[in-house]
Parts: structure tokens; sequence; C-alpha cells
């Protein structure tokens, strides 16, 4: 119940994020210099090793809305992650911590409160999953893929400038090619981050924007863009606090069940 309890803030964090949109943007008072090579912001950001993110998905598919959000906090530098997600209809938003090979998960968590003899924690070893599950993205690469696309980016312009979270960022627009995306990857990574570019975005060039502080790291990122049936999709994240480090810390031991195969 205490764990229960500790989440119940999320459901407000969740809804202020899905009225903003995952971030703020209005004119700065003092913005960064320009950039003359986007692809410099992807080396800066990832350099970071760590950041705070949000992320705000919004589609309407065959005349219906549909929105989702997560929040959290990431490496870039290793498979760690604590992220937390409010999806479609609502419920308790989904915790997950990513720490190595482990994936932990609040996903009985709805069970736990109508009995207490199931475990509301689960917990996965990704290293014994059939290969086909082991090589799907996962969340941690969907977050990571947003800092990458600015890495793919062909002539770039520039828009203007505003404050994303409090930090003056220089706006650009401009159109990211998915194979130089994948090419400036690191190796470790191409695959999944090839997948969710084309799950999340599309196999062909597409138009993003791009807010990059002073100190050339990426601050937000948007990608809105039509399906193949009409649908329209509007992907809105953003970064912050780099650096810091991520929260690993898991529940008892006595509420998490083990999963792994």
């Amino acid at each position: 119940m205490a764990r229960v309890l500790r989440l119940l803030p999320l459901v407000l964090l969740s809804l202020v994020l899905a009225a903003c949109g995952g971030g703020s943007s209005q004119p700065a008072a003092s913005a960064p210099a320009p950039m003359r090579d986007l692809s410099a912001a992807r080396s800066r950001t990832v350099g970071a090793g760590t950041a705070h993110f949000t992320l705000a998905i919004a589609a309407r598919v065959a005349g219906a809305a549909v929105r989702s959000n997560e929040t959290g906090s990431i490496s870039f530098a290793k498979r760690q992650a604590h992220l937390y997600k409010l999806l479609p209809g609502g419920g308790l938003p989904q915790e997950l911590i990513l720490d190595g090979p482990y994936t932990y998960t609040n996903a009985n968590v709805d069970a736990a409160l109508h009995d207490p003899t199931v475990r509301p924690w689960t917990k996965l070893d990704i290293r014994r999953l059939p290969a086909a599950q082991r090589n799907r993205p996962d969340e941690l690469e969907h977050v990571r893929a947003l800092a990458y696309l600015v890495g793919g980016v062909r002539r770039a312009r520039r828009i203007g400038t505003a404050t994303v979270d409090g930090a003056p960022t220089t706006h650009y627009r401009g159109r990211v090619d998915p194979d130089r995306v994948v090419a400036g990857t690191p190796a470790s990574e191409r695959d999944g981050v090839r997948t969710a570019v084309r799950s999340d975005f599309l196999g062909t060039p597409f138009a993003a924007d791009f807010w990059v502080d002073g100190k050339g790291r990426v601050r937000r990122v948007v990608v809105a863009y039509r399906t193949p049936n009409g649908g329209r999709i509007e992907v809105d994240g953003t970064y912050s606090q780099f650096g810091k480090k991520v929260d690993l810390g898991l529940p008892p031991a006595r509420s998490i069940q083990e999963i792994s195969p």
C-alpha cells in the first residue's frame, strides 16, 4: 500500500504533462549562439551521460484521439532508467526500472490492491528471453532515439529563440534522414534505434523541430507526421537535469515476483 501511495503524486504529474504537452516554450531573454552543424548536438546531449525526460505522444487515428505520457530519468551510456507512464484509458501509472539486464515493473500493483498475496512488482532477466524478443527496442531505446534524431538532420534552418524548462535555447527545423540517424548511433545500439525510429516515426526523411541550449544539448524535440492511413501523430519530448544519477532504488524483495523464463 505504501508503494501505491507513493505513486499517487505521479498521476497528478502525468496529468500536468498531458495538459502542457511535455514542455514549455516562450521567448528567451538571452539565447545561445546558433550552431552551424546540428550533428554536434547529438554527441553533446549523449555525452552528458544522463538526463531527465518527458515524452508526450498524441495520435488521431480513425477520428479517435489517443494520448500517452512518460517521464523519468535515463542513462545514455548504460541500460539504466527509471520511468513512469500514463497510458490511454488512465488507471495507475506504470513504473519501470531498467538496470543492466533486469527490468522491474509494477505490473501487478492493481491485482495486489485486491489480493495481499500478490506481489505488486515483477522482475525479468531479458537475457533469458528468446532472441526475437531480446532484439526488440525497449522503453529506454525509444527515449534515447529522440536525442539521436538531431544527428540525422540535413540543412537545418534557424527559426528563432525560446525558453524551454527555464533554459534559453535556439529553435531549429530540418528534415531527419533515418539512415543518417542510425549511422551516427553507437554500434551496440544501432539495431534498437533503427527499429525505434521506424516504429515511432517514419522510414523515410521527415520534418522535425529541435531546441538546443547554450551547451549544444538538445532540450526539446517535436515531430508531427501523417500515417499512411491518414492519421496524425505528434511526438513531443524534452530533456533536462543532465548528469544527475539515475534513481535505481527498488522496493523490498518481498514485493517482487520473478517472471523470467
